[in-house]
């Protein structure tokens, strides 16, 4: 990315990516649906915090104005069948009403509308809708948990005090057989093999630190899987895939855990050493790598890859080499 960027004296860590339209990587696009590569450190839409640009939407929106118009007109239908016999004057009506209908249907939306978001220092694929249409469909098969997003985690053990669930955290392996247990959150998880865990809490506000999420009483309902795809030493590879959509979903229930994603400033405990591999990541260790859906028009089922971001690449080469081998670099696909 090579948008301007903010550095913390104190720290000397970058903390904020201030994007520009030339830094937007476009994985796909058509009439319909947008979607994105989202660099980390960048947040993808303006609050009071970052009311002065820099933001994903606001790179988008240049991206756009600098691209042609779209040249796109309603069909031209023919008459239906109850309008035969009705005055001239009426049927032209009915034709130029169904016409509009089209035009806020399936014409373009004035600006793309966002259908999920991503933590400013998460990397990775987000989807945006073109038209009325894809977004309502697409916003449907999120309601409805049949959109697949997966994320490529490195965890390592261990997380703060406060990360613990408040109430009942339901963890439950699952083998390839379809075999099932719940077990014990005093887990190893380099142990998992080919099972998969299932991890089932409600998420809500820390009500000791609003900016973070906790398992607790109050909490939404929330599920999120997991798969181990390499081990090694201190570190995990995990491949993430969140059934329900919370915020900070995957980073507070693999903290509840006691697994806490190496280089989150939040929810891992700060490294004693700066010269252990953990510090040397200035952003957690997850990537959205991968968005299934079924797109509009033709329901055709797509999945949509993002390639690892580059500071990911080249801590996995420089620490946890066999992470690196479980996967394709390019297309982020386990292999």
């Amino acid at each position: 990315m090579q948008g301007r960027t903010l550095i913390d004296e104190n720290s000397k860590s970058t903390y904020t990516c201030y994007m520009e339209a030339r830094d937007i990587a476009i994985i796909h696009q058509d009439h319909h649906l947008l979607v994105l590569n989202k660099p980390a450190g960048v947040v993808i839409h303006p609050t009071y915090k970052n009311a002065d640009g820099g933001t994903l939407w606001d790179a988008l929106l240049v991206y756009l104005s600098q691209q042609a118009v779209e040249d796109w007109q309603p069909p031209d239908l023919p008459d239906e069948p109850a309008w035969v016999g009705a005055p001239l004057h009426i049927q032209q009506m009915l034709r130029e009403r169904r016409r509009e209908k089209l035009w806020k249907e399936d014409g373009p939306l004035q600006h793309p509308c966002l259908l999920h978001r991503l933590d400013k220092n998460t990397s990775g694929v987000v989807a945006l809708a073109r038209t009325e249409r894809s977004r309502r469909y697409i916003i449907k098969q999120f309601h409805d948990h049949t959109i697949e997003k997966r994320y490529l985690a490195v965890v390592q053990k261990g997380a703060p005090e406060w990360t613990l669930p408040r109430v009942p955290f339901i963890v439950t392996r699952y083998s390839p057989t379809g075999h099932y247990s719940q077990i014990n959150t005093v887990f190893d998880l380099s142990k998992l093999g080919d099972d998969t865990l299932e991890l089932n809490g409600p998420l809500q506000r820390d009500p000791d630190e609003r900016r973070r999420c906790i398992v607790g009483p109050d909490g939404v309902e929330s599920i999120t899987t997991c798969k181990v795809l390499a081990a090694d030493n201190d570190f995990i590879l995990l491949d993430v895939r969140p059934i329900t959509g919370r915020t900070h979903q995957i980073r507070a229930h693999l903290a509840a855990l006691g697994y806490a994603i190496v280089g989150d400033q939040m929810y891992a405990s700060r490294p004693v050493d700066d010269a252990k591999p953990e510090a040397a990541l200035k952003r957690q260790f997850l990537h959205a790598y991968s968005l299934q859906l079924h797109r509009y028009p033709d329901n055709e089922r797509c999945n949509f890859v993002a390639p690892l971001a580059d500071d990911l690449v080249s801590w996995l080469q420089q620490y946890f080499l066999s992470g690196l081998g479980a996967f394709d670099a390019a297309t982020t696909i386990p292999v």
